[in-house]
């Protein structure tokens, strides 16, 4: 039972930091764009799929990987196992849609 809180903990921190890093930068390239200034972490995603650099098909994970970072942080609800394991299993993709947005980016210039 003690190792499966430790992997949970493991997992929930990784996934925090790169959802957290995805954010950072996503401002970066708001700022850098000179787009408009977002509301929130998750209006970052909503500035860069209205700029282009995402596509609006998956806005909706999209945000809700930056409320999952908000919650975590914050700590307002707990997070349950089974949506953890969801996002493992089903939304790393988005992740990766992301870090290919940002290496599109650095090829182009």
């Amino acid at each position: 039972m003690k190792q499966n809180k430790i992997i949970r903990r493991y997992i929930e921190r990784t996934l925090h930091l790169a959802v957290e890093a995805c954010l950072d930068i996503g401002n970066h390239i708001i700022a850098d764009s000179q787009l408009r200034e977002p509301q929130d972490y998750k209006d970052i995603m909503v500035v860069l799929t209205e700029a282009g650099f995402l596509p609006p098909a998956r806005l909706e994970n999209l945000k809700k990987m930056a409320q999952f970072c908000n919650v975590i942080v914050h700590d307002y609800a707990r997070i349950d196992p089974e949506i953890l394991y969801g996002i493992l299993r089903n939304n790393l993709d988005d992740l990766r849609l992301f870090a290919g947005m940002v290496r599109d980016m650095f090829l182009k210039e």
